[in-house]
């Protein structure tokens, strides 16, 4: 299956699943907020089916190959951005799929102006979601590999991943990370989605949440946040590039 083939089903399971929609619509209300408000473009890395630009439409979408939705085409290790001219470097269920995470991240740091921030949704692998992303889902989920190292973390192939890779980076090995890219201060790290995100099947899985539950899952999701480090199915996490 091309690029393209996947992205129109991707896009078929957002128009069909209004769960789904929803919660990627809170997601996305939540990486605005986090936007620099330093002078300079947003750009998206890996915008899929634009979803993200339909709600931030000054946002540049672009991604690893040509698609109805981009406006560039873009390797999120080998950014064709001048040093310091970006606000704000966003990649949603992307940062995961990119080979060499190391690249990107001293790309980020380069292209950045003092204050530009780089914000990440991801899948996070909690106790739960790590179980389940290793027997549901078809992407890679190892815990165990170095993501400093010089061996690619995946193959070039748009849809390779290593789903743990933002758990390991930014939780079990955060004290590297931080010696590593001094001038990527980490802002905000948060862990969610512990009940409605799984029941909604994603993109590929078939929904389990009717509309009608999707307000009760989310007023219980609220009051069981404390338990995000043992349940959550996904993070975010913000970078800023210090002065």
């Amino acid at each position: 299956m091309t690029l393209v083939e996947t992205l129109l089903d991707h896009r078929q399971a957002w128009e069909r699943r209004p769960v789904l929609r929803s919660l990627y619509l809170q997601w996305f209300g939540e990486v605005q907020r986090e936007l620099a408000t330093v002078p300079g473009p947003c750009v998206e890395i890996g915008s899929g089916i634009g979803a993200f630009k339909a709600f931030r439409p000054s946002t540049v979408a672009t991604d690893i190959a040509p698609t109805p939705w981009t406006d560039d085409v873009v390797d999120g290790q080998d950014l064709p951005y001048q040093d310091a001219s970006l606000a704000n470097v966003v990649m949603i269920d992307v940062f995961h799929h990119i080979p060499s995470v190391a690249r990107f991240l001293a790309e980020a740091t380069r292209v950045l102006r003092p204050g530009g921030r780089v914000v990440l949704v991801e899948p996070y692998c909690s106790p739960v979601s790590t179980l389940a992303y290793r027997t549901f889902h078809e992407e890679r989920t190892d815990l165990s590999v170095d993501p400093f190292g010089d061996q690619p973390l995946s193959s070039p192939a748009p849809y390779d991943s290593n789903q743990a890779l933002a758990t390991v980076i930014f939780w079990r090995r955060l004290d590297r990370f931080e010696a590593l890219y001094p001038e990527l201060r980490i802002r905000r790290r948060s862990r969610f989605a512990l009940i409605a995100y799984p029941l909604s099947g994603g993109f590929t899985k078939p929904p389990l949440l009717p509309q009608l539950l999707a307000r009760p899952v989310a007023w219980l999701e609220r009051r069981l946040a404390f338990l995000a480090p043992v349940l959550a199915f996904r993070c975010l996490v913000t970078l800023e590039r210090v002065q």
